[in-house]
């Protein structure tokens, strides 16, 4: 457990979810260093390298291979999660990843299997099961506020 510095932390992947991974960095600030960022769009890599003030790389290689981190945030497609991961995890690196954890069982074994291997943790953000709109939904179904539930037709957007 690391008690006498802040966590150092990289966001992989800058696209649409990694607002909300850089906006709990920034509110855990005494607890949580944003040290770098990686993305293979030299844009977007550079635009997020210049906000936060920290160093910007086009691979996770190249990440992995030049600074010290405690936590890389996995914002990447799902289909790239299980190679990130795996990297991640052999370098000595904890992993939060973004959902789906994997796009194939087999990948997701393959996931848990190289963190267990490496001593290190890795976390699937799941959160939408304590969003207060869908405990109410969840409540109204359960208590039958809608009678009985021939179809239903649903738009979720995660941002």
């Amino acid at each position: 457990m690391i008690k006498n510095r802040k966590i150092r932390i990289a966001v992989v992947g800058c696209g649409r979810i990694s607002k909300n991974h850089f906006g709990s960095i920034e509110q855990l600030d005494s607890e949580y260093e944003l040290v770098a960022v990686c993305d293979n769009n030299p844009e977007v890599l550079e635009l997020h390298s210049n906000k936060y003030g920290v160093p910007g790389y086009h691979s996770i290689d190249d990440l992995l291979a030049s600074q010290t981190l405690d936590i890389v945030t996995l914002c990447t497609p799902s289909g790239i999660h299980a190679p990130q991961t795996i990297k991640a995890a052999k370098a000595g690196v904890h992993v939060i990843t973004e959902k789906p954890m994997a796009t194939k069982w087999e990948d997701g074994l393959a996931m848990v299997k190289a963190c267990d291997d490496a001593g290190v943790r890795l976390f699937v953000v799941k959160q939408n099961r304590r969003n207060s709109t869908l405990q109410l939904l969840k409540r109204a179904v359960t208590e039958k506020r809608f009678g009985k539930i021939h179809m239903v037709h649903l738009n979720v957007f995660w941002t």
